[in-house]
């Protein structure tokens, strides 16, 4: 049988198909033409390197599939490796497959770098053509698969002729890079004359997203695992993206039940539904059913491919082709043991097609996977003859993992198992030997986080003084302790009125929280964001209050539930809608804003540019229609400033009128720019020059309207707003609010615009009277007294060497890693605190070090959203209140911990007694310049969840606005995604010092977490 030749195949479909686009990445089109012109120059450089093993990396795009393609045409092996892989795991792998190159496809048209392989193999020389893929990795060394291009071209030709594959055809580029199934995405379509198209970034991870982009993509062909494609259609179809271009739909790596299949066909009616199934190890796959109307159940796999021959020998299913790959590269004892010669005596039942040399010199595959023959010869697989299991379609070995955590130096034995939960998805569960004292969970995670997967780091670790052993020394699985499961896993059935009431609000705060009443507020990842929002919902709901310190107290509904039970009702009643004069005064947190950061001089700090994305096709009279709805429900944003009097002091602030412009007489424009002139390729590069010229641009407060928007208009109907408002008539959330009125209005649903009770003016009057109270103020005047009690000195970051703009800000971002994060959520489980006080103590450790103070004031914002009636009100709301640390280097990290969330807590219990009236009480004077009695702050910012693959990537920013503050750190939370956002003058630190401030952070919350002191 002659064999393929996959180059061959991908230049005869570049000629045929001239024509043809082959690549789609970011809205830019590649022909086949320009891909092989490419292609070919970098195969050029790989030959004149005289390398025979070459590694690839690189985010997924057109040039990392053009190099893809380069090491083909090149003749060597090609190594892929995923960027988003633990680096010691990336080095080991490069290492193991003797790469003598790497190659790195720049994002967007930033090209290819290349430069040496690290710790480079002398057995990279001995490499023959073909590709390097890792099954486990899970032990010290990663396993490694050696794969042959003949194989690929074999089941790239029997995809295409078999489903008529061909231009037209558009490929969703979705599988990630470590799994030889990514070859399918590229070489099918590569050697059919179809499209490969690549998501946008942020596409696989987003609830919603892929189906949507499946089907505005007009996506014909896609591979994908069966627990990708429920979790992609767990939520209602959107109709405005209806569209059934997907004919082709394969499923493989797991099991695949009915349900997948019917589910995912409700989504995509016109698809036809394939299951595949093979092992790495036989390339890609080797069996095949059409399964588009299912069988109850699991799926069959069905029967071979041309070319194989299949046995089942004592149940477990073998495999040989001349299709295989060469097998283990460096495991001598796993090839003798899965690449084995011809089944001794008789098979269960033998099938398939026998290659000419199947005979007594065959090779054949044993697979693991344990099978049988349905009534019409298909093949049903029913489960592993080892503890291999899948997680998500990735393989994953427990006892490879199990190797792994053997070598940390504490633990003297480990097993590891899996264990399905009642939702049907399976987790890892550690079981390991270490004394008491060495080897926490929260080390033992971190260490496996460097080195593993994210997939193959267990979810659950329990230390054991000794593990269970049978009479002839194994470890005894039977007798292992069974997983801790909590109570709240069930939920309980019998709750009167006001319990099940506060467990509802409690749910409806945090959603992953089971319908429990003794569900736990920190277990379930509780920050002080989530407690203010809980108190003021509690309130609405009940009509009593819990101040967040007692939620913290508290813990659970049912706790929270008794508290309230004999509470008296709230004493301050609601807030009365009152007539509206045109003209009023500030409200007290305008006030702040005014005296804090404008005491005189309007500056490019007040600025809040944002990027909205609209709903696609929408235009410039929509926009212009939609926010006239949203500023007439929110009078702050038709209101302007003016000065009530000329101060008898030229340095003095001036006092301030607000003027309300009434609903619907407010002129105000929405601006147009056009991105489809420009390449995709360059038009995220223009709509930052846009943003960082709004914001450097101040807004005059002397008349309404306190904003500017802009339309921006991409190729695709995308749209997006530029939107840029005055920070005295606005706040964050109010930015949050503001987008979902937007989208509502312009999604055509109206209807879910919530009720506004009041207005801002009823806010302001409702503040005043509250101010004639002086018993109402004295306690929190008395607590800043204590707090300030003695005397503070502002500290201050000393001058950069002459910088120009010095004002300007700058930023870093960068990623709390997946270990950390595990050992925070452990800690807080453990010690009973937010995540936010965890880092906040890292942050404080920091800025101590820093400013090289023992006595620091760190600011942080609190919402100021207390009352229900405005919590969807926009306007400025928000206020400061300082949080006083001295040092003490003999105090624990958790002592620190504690105590900060005890004194933010009661800080916010104060926040009504505002910033500018702590100043005027310890005689901190304004600044036009810098900010007045402290200069760093710390803010948890809680973003959309769809924004967590954002959060992953370090990026260094100009922001375009002038800064007060010396440095501020913005936690950013999406799901379990965190980042750190740190904010400084360019005149006062630069890029390189925010990168070393970022290593000083992550080291004080590592080190913290081991319990050093602080």
């Amino acid at each position: 049988m002659p064999t393929p030749n996959l180059a061959t195949l991908v230049e005869t479909a570049a000629r045929t198909h001239s024509g043809a686009i082959a690549m789609e990445d970011a809205g830019r089109t590649r022909g086949y033409g320009e891909l092989l012109s490419d292609a070919r120059a970098i195969a050029a450089d790989i030959v004149a390197a005289r390398v025979r093993s070459v590694a690839v990396t690189g985010e997924r795009s057109a040039a990392l599939i053009t190099t893809v393609v380069a090491t083909v045409l090149a003749d060597v092996r090609l190594v892929l490796i995923d960027p988003a892989l633990p680096e010691a795991r990336r080095t080991a792998m490069v290492k193991e497959s003797g790469a003598e190159l790497v190659l790195t496809a720049e994002p967007g048209d930033g090209g290819i770098s290349a430069g040496p392989a690290p710790g480079a193999s002398p057995a990279g020389a001995e490499a023959r053509p073909g590709y390097i893929f890792f099954t486990s990795g899970t032990t010290s060394t990663p396993k490694a698969v050696d794969g042959r291009w003949a194989g690929i071209a074999h089941f790239t030709t029997w995809q295409r002729d078999t489903f008529g594959i061909g231009p037209g055809d558009r490929f969703a580029q979705l599988t990630g890079l470590s799994f030889d199934v990514v070859l399918r995405d590229l070489f099918t379509p590569l050697v059919s004359g179809a499209t490969i198209c690549v998501p946008p970034r942020d596409v696989t991870t987003a609830v919603g997203g892929v189906p949507r982009w499946l089907e505005t993509a007009g996506i014909t062909v896609v591979h994908t695992v069966p627990s990708l494609a429920a979790r992609w259609t767990a939520v209602p179809r959107d109709d405005r993206a209806a569209g059934d271009a997907l004919r082709l739909t394969f499923f493989a790596g797991e099991p695949l039940p009915a349900a997948a299949v019917t589910g995912w066909r409700e989504r995509f009616g016109a698809t036809q539904v394939v299951n595949l199934y093979g092992p790495t190890e036989t390339t890609l796959a080797k069996f095949w059913q059409d399964v588009t109307e299912p069988v109850p159940g699991v799926q069959p796999v069905g029967r071979p491919l041309p070319g194989t021959h299949a046995a089942l020998v004592d149940g477990e299913v073998w495999i040989s082709t001349p299709y295989s790959t060469r097998g283990y590269l460096n495991a001598p004892g796993e090839q003798a043991d899965r690449f084995v010669g011809p089944p001794a005596g008789t098979a269960d039942a033998v099938f398939g097609e026998e290659p000419a040399d199947a005979g007594a010199g065959a090779v054949w595959y044993r697979t693991g996977d344990l099978g049988r023959l349905g009534e019409h010869g298909e093949l049903n697989l029913l489960g592993r003859s080892d503890f291999q299991v899948k997680i998500d379609g990735n393989r994953v070995e427990p006892e490879g993992i199990a190797a792994a955590l053997r070598e940390h130096p504490a633990v003297r034995n480990a097993v590891v198992v899996a264990h399905r939960r009642s939702d049907g998805a399976v987790r890892l569960v550690c079981h390991y030997a270490a004394d008491a004292g060495d080897g926490d969970e929260a080390e033992l995670r971190r260490w496996a986080g460097e080195r593993l997967p994210a997939a193959h780091v267990p979810s659950t670790l329990y230390r054991l003084d000794e593990l269970p052993l049978t009479a002839n020394g194994k470890v005894d699985r039977t007798s292992l302790p069974e997983p801790r499961t909590p109570a709240t896993d069930v939920p309980d059935e019998s709750r009167e009125g006001l319990t099940q009431s506060v467990t509802d609000v409690f749910r409806s705060v945090l959603p992953d929280a089971p319908d429990r009443s003794d569900a736990d507020f920190f277990r379930h990842g509780g920050s002080s964001l989530d407690a203010a929002d809980l108190s003021v919902r509690l309130l609405a709901a009940t009509g009593r209050r819990l101040e967040m310190s007692e939620i913290y107290q508290l813990r659970t509904p049912r706790a929270m539930a008794e508290a309230l039970r004999d509470r008296p009702l709230d004493s301050q009643g609601g807030i009365p809608r009152g007539t509206h004069p045109d003209r009023t005064g500030l409200s007290p947190q305008q006030r702040r804003y005014r005296s804090v950061y404008l005491p005189r001089v309007n500056r490019s700090w007040s600025n809040m540019p944002a990027l909205f994305a609209l709903p696609d096709g929408t235009g410039a009279a929509a926009v212009e229609q939609a926010l006239r709805t949203v500023i007439d429900r929110h009078e702050s944003l038709r209101a302007g400033f003016t000065p009530a009097d000329a101060a008898a002091d030229a340095e003095a602030p001036l006092t301030l009128h607000q003027d309300f412009t009434p609903a619907g007489a407010l002129i105000f424009t929405v601006a147009t720019v056009d991105l489809r002139t420009l390449p995709e390729s360059e038009q995220s590069a223009r709509m930052e020059e846009l943003r960082i010229a709004e914001a450097n641009t101040p807004i005059e407060i002397g008349r309404a309207p306190l904003f500017r928007a802009t339309l921006l208009l991409h190729h695709g109907d995308r749209a997006t707003l530029l939107w840029n408002v005055h920070h005295m008539v606005s706040d964050g959330y109010s930015q949050r609010l503001l987008h979902q009125e937007l989208t509502h209005l312009l999604d055509g649903v109206p209807e879910r615009l919530p009720e506004l009770p009041i207005g801002y003016r009823d806010y302001i009057a409702w503040r005043e009277r509250l101010a004639t109270d002086s018993g109402a103020c004295e306690p929190h005047r008395r607590y800043w007294q204590e707090v300030f009690a003695e005397p503070y000195e502002r500290p201050l970051l000393p001058a950069r060497a002459e910088t120009e703009d010095a004002a300007r800000g700058i930023a870093h971002q960068f990623p709390v890693p997946d270990d950390l994060r595990a050992e925070v959520a452990a800690f807080c489980r453990e010690h009973g605190t937010t995540a936010f006080s965890v880092y906040f103590a890292a942050y404080t450790l920091m800025a101590h070090d820093l400013y090289e103070r023992d006595d620091l004031v760190i600011g942080t914002p609190a919402a100021g959203r207390t009352r229900p009636e405005f919590q969807h009100l926009i306007g400025n709301f928000i206020s400061l209140v300082g949080i006083r640390n001295r040092r003490d280097g003999t105090v624990g990290f958790p002592a620190l911990v504690r105590a900060l969330q005890k004194v933010t807590v009661r800080a916010m219990e104060h926040q009504d007694y505002q910033y500018d009236e702590v100043m005027a009480d310890i005689g901190a004077a304004p600044d036009d310049d810098r900010f007045p009695l402290t200069t760093v702050f710390i803010s948890l910012v809680e973003v959309p969840a769809g924004q967590a693959p954002g959060l992953r990537t370090p990026s260094h920013r100009d922001l375009g606005c002038e800064v007060k503050f010396d440095l501020m750190g913005y936690l950013r939370r999406a799901g379990d995604m965190v980042a750190l956002d740190l904010h400084t003058r360019q005149g006062l630190l630069s890029a390189d010092q925010l990168e070393a401030l970022a290593g000083t952070f992550l080291n004080h919350l590592r080190t913290g977490l081991k319990g050093g002191l602080t």
